[in-house]
């Protein structure tokens, strides 16, 4: 019993010291995100605040004047001494601020909207860019991963929401202080009063706010799961082999189920936050019924007239509400400002893969590249990948690399292309550790195709075109690399050509089939004119005719040039100068086509045997 009372103090304590750490991490997010939005637009920032003000100062001037108002014209049925030029001198005022409470709204619309826009442009451009450079590893990772969706789901609207929360707190803030100051000099009960019974919602909502939050944590593979899950039902690619295999009402059932999964704590938090709410909205309600009392005794003790009888209860109930509205946008405040903080983790994530200071030279001429002793083992796994492997590569060598899957090829190619740093040994460029070598200079030095390329919806000149963004309007190039990866052929076979939109979500659009795409991402890295042709399964959608055609220009048009070829068809890889086999991170058999079919019982020669057979 006693262990257990300890294990219940130990977590309120650990309960205490989350939410403490997250009311700080808050507000220093409130406080960057304000920097921020006053950097990027400072007029429209401080409109929204001052406006903001003001509307938390009318309401008491309003009910003051009115107040007077009700003294006047009560003196003027009962017969008692009216000044008629104070009346009229108030309803003047009060005409006035009905019209300066116009203006002001309309201004403050004004500058919230344009402050959504500049805030919505500038702040997600910034998340967006960031998520565009974080390293690969980042996106392997699967903790990492489920911070990403949770951002990536919630950045565009949370920021301003959060900020617009703030600076409705800066107004209630103004709002309570001004009742306080009014109510306190009549009875500082009634501030204690409505302190008391207001307080409760701030404690609920924050608790079931934190809740909330905390389910994306809890529950983030469940998420990815439904999002994944539902591309295949909303993507034209997956649908014919949905409607063949039957697959829909499967896959509708599991997003209903994920998607039911995620909202049960969702429902049950919302419930009890209801429930609690309701018990407390009664506590406030016999609040201010205590206040309405004691105030209508002061008004039948004659210490009060009914004008400021209206004016108090008026303004006790404007504390009240700002006291709600207070807590009740704090509580939504923290739960947004949890989601804004974690958009700022994404933001602080710091480069694994940091850029040296040594620039390969312009020069398109391919450099000697080494792998010394190289190890390595992913973040996260104990399993070795690649293992004290050293290859020496020439300037200008083409190269096959071959293996079963999960032999290290892929992962060779990202060690050379320094998405990850090695664990042990090292990668040399012209002598130089890869880790010394500016990115962007050894980035330039090399044109890839991935096994996964990506597609994009533009044209077909900019599909291609995008392999150098700064020759995107060098058409005769861009058909030229075309031609070398026989795509040229059947582009022109398109309506429009090389203008023809490449998605059927947009206008005149088409979809190239899977060997197309493959011939168009092959055109793009040829495009590119690099002296490093890094080629991961090339031809995998490709029919062995146009494959073939395509290694005859390959090998003519990467003359002079480094060529690196993963694939599965020796019939792919037997022209290339050199051939390696991987077996579990290691190089097994080095040597040409020619050579290596002469090693007895060797793997290479195995496989080529098996694979022959399967072609005849």
């Amino acid at each position: 019993m006693g262990q257990n009372n300890n294990q219940e103090t130990e977590n309120s304590k650990k309960t205490k010291i989350e939410y403490l750490r997250d009311v700080v991490n808050i507000l220093k997010a409130a406080q960057r995100l304000m920097a921020y939005t006053f950097k990027i637009a400072p007029v429209h920032t401080a409109g929204v605040i001052v406006t903001y003000i003001l509307f938390s100062i009318l309401p008491f001037v309003n009910i003051w004047l009115n107040s007077r108002v009700i003294d006047e014209l009560i003196g003027l049925v009962t017969g008692g001494a009216v000044n008629k030029s104070d009346l009229i001198y108030y309803v003047v005022i009060i005409l006035g601020l009905f019209i300066f409470s116009g203006v002001i709204g309309t201004i403050s619309s004004y500058f919230l909207v344009n402050y959504y826009f500049v805030v919505a442009r500038e702040f997600g451009h910034k998340v967006t860019t960031k998520m565009a450079y974080l390293d690969v590893q980042y996106y392997e990772d699967p903790e990492i991963n489920d911070l990403l969706q949770k951002v990536r789901e919630n950045y565009e609207g949370r920021p301003q929401n959060f900020m617009d929360l703030v600076f409705w707190l800066i107004g209630s803030i103004i709002e309570i202080i001004s009742g306080v100051v009014i109510l306190i000099g009549f009875s500082p009960l009634m501030v204690g009063i409505l302190l008391i019974t207001s307080l409760p919602q701030l404690v609920n909502n924050v608790i079931f706010g934190r809740r909330q939050w905390g389910i994306w944590g809890a529950k983030g593979e469940v998420k990815r799961d439904f999002g994944r899950s539902r591309e295949h039902l909303t993507s034209e690619h997956s649908l014919m082999e949905l409607k063949v295999f039957k697959t829909r009402p499967y896959l509708l059932q599991r997003t209903y189920n994920l998607f039911a999964n995620f909202q049960k704590d969702q429902i049950k938090i919302e419930k009890k936050r209801s429930l609690f709410g309701l018990l407390l909205d009664l506590i406030s309600a016999i609040g201010f019924g205590a206040i309405f009392w004691v105030t209508v005794l002061a008004v039948v003790a004659e210490r009060i007239t009914i004008g400021q009888f209206n004016f108090y209860i008026s303004s006790a109930r404007n504390v009240q509400q700002s006291f709600g509205g207070f807590f009740r946008n704090l509580s939504r405040a923290y739960e947004h400002g949890l989601y804004v903080v974690d958009i700022f983790r994404v933001l602080d994530l710091e480069p694994k893969i940091v850029s040296g200071d040594v620039k390969l030279s312009a020069q398109k001429t391919p450099p000697l590249i080494e792998f010394k002793n190289v190890s390595f083992v992913y973040p996260n796994s104990e399993k070795t990948v690649i293992d004290d492997l050293s290859l020496t590569l020439k300037p200008g060598e083409h190269l096959a690399i071959v293996g079963e899957n999960g032999a290290g090829k892929t992962t060779l190619i990202k060690l050379l292309m320094r998405f990850y740093d090695v664990t042990d040994g090292a990668i040399l460029v012209d002598g130089v550790n890869i880790k010394d070598l500016d990115l962007e200079s050894w980035y330039e030095k090399v044109g890839t195709l991935f096994q996964e390329f990506n597609t994009y919806h533009f044209d077909a000149k900019t599909n291609i075109g995008v392999g150098d963004t700064s020759r995107l309007s060098d058409l005769p190039a861009i058909v030229e690399a075309a031609k070398n990866s026989e795509a040229h052929e059947f582009i022109e076979k398109y309506e429009y050509k090389y203008d023809q939109v490449l998605d059927k979500a947009f206008k005149n659009g088409i979809r190239p089939s899977w060997g197309q795409w493959q011939r168009i991402a092959l055109a793009r890295a040829f495009f590119k004119d690099a002296p490093i042709l890094i080629l991961d399964e090339p031809t995998s959608a490709i029919d062995p005719k146009a494959e073939f055609e395509i290694f005859e220009r390959l090998f003519d048009f990467a003359k002079g040039k480094t060529v690196i070829i993963i694939s599965h068809r020796f019939s792919t890889v037997r022209n290339a100068q050199r051939i390696i086999v991987l077996e579990e991170g290691k190089i097994v058999e080095d040597g040409s086509h020619e050579k290596l079919l002469q090693l007895p019982n060797g793997k290479y020669r195995h496989a080529f045997e098996l694979q022959r057979k399967g072609y005849e």
